[in-house]
């Protein structure tokens, strides 16, 4: 009898065992899943985080719920995709009329509303701006999320919108992490996308530091995702790449591969912010050096 019973101990230990990485790489996939409020209001209690701030401060978000309350003109947007999926966005037009849009792309597990302090000082210096919540993110529609892969058919909607408004012929896309993987991956495919800034972005899926450090293959988290630093050999625009040393989520030596990769012309600019942290962490310096890489991409 006692055998019986460690025997089916044994068996419920090893499914429970088995249990928990598939119930890590469910949850991954599904940024919108209710428990993730749980959890960062958890560390947020608790005063934790998992990504250094580097040199300076780490992300202190604005208390507006949207560009209007920053005292910006602002259209809520709706995008389609060609999957049927409704993604929610922001249109926010230039300070003057301009024919030249920033495309701006959030993270994993982030909104357009965290990168509400970019839209400020990209409308004063004369661009327009769209912001959109990826499949799964925000008030978009829930899908789980390919970090990248199908998130294309998502920027390819925002292009699509911002041609029918008359201001598409001179996009430039600013992306983080999840972002930046979207961006690359829709202009090796989409002549629409004219420059790309590329913030904290990984060279090769299965070589991301923060899953391997939980012991789980990025493979088994979320399966099929192209490797940018094979993708973005076929980009044949203008690049920007920046990254922080204290990003230990995705280490700085991916920034550099990226860059090796990267066809001319290519801008490298490596601080010492956490991931997806420098515009915070050095806010004059990343204006200034996107800004400049603006003006000479998009002209």
């Amino acid at each position: 009898m006692a055998q019986v019973v460690a025997f089916v101990a044994l068996v419920v230990l090893l499914l429970v065992l088995a249990a928990i990485p598939i119930a890590a790489s469910d949850l991954f996939r599904r940024p919108y899943s209710p428990l993730w409020r749980t959890i960062n209001r958890t560390l947020d209690r608790l005063k934790y985080t998992y990504n250094p701030s580097g040199g300076g401060e780490a992300p202190s978000f604005p208390p507006w719920s949207n560009p209007g309350d920053g005292g910006l003109d602002y259209r809520d947007v709706t995008l389609a995709t060609a999957d049927g999926l409704r993604l929610a966005a922001w249109y926010v037009p230039a300070s003057r009329p301009s024919a030249r849009t920033v495309l701006l792309a959030h993270g994993l597990q982030d909104s357009k509303w965290t990168l509400l302090r970019l839209i400020p000082w990209l409308h004063n210096a004369g661009y327009n701006v769209l912001a959109f919540d990826f499949r799964g993110h925000g008030q978009s529609d829930e899908r789980p999320t390919t970090v990248g892969r199908e998130e294309v058919l998502d920027v390819q909607a925002a292009l699509d919108w911002l041609d029918a408004a008359g201001v598409g012929h001179h996009v430039a896309g600013l992306g983080m992490s999840l972002g930046a993987a979207a961006l690359v991956n829709t202009a090796a495919q989409d002549s629409r996308l004219k420059a790309l800034i590329l913030d904290s972005l990984f060279a090769e899926w299965k070589n991301v530091d923060y899953a391997r450090g939980y012991g789980l293959p990025p493979e088994w988290l979320v399966p099929g995702v192209p490797d940018p630093v094979e993708v973005i050999r076929r980009v044949h625009i203008p690049i920007l790449i920046i990254h922080g040393t204290a990003d230990i989520l995705t280490r700085v030596d991916h920034a550099l591969r990226l860059y090796q990769a990267a066809n001319e012309p290519r801008f490298l600019w490596i601080n010492d912010s956490g991931h997806a942290w420098s515009a915070w962490t050095y806010p004059e310096e990343y204006q200034e050096r996107v800004l400049g890489f603006l003006e000479t991409a998009l002209n």
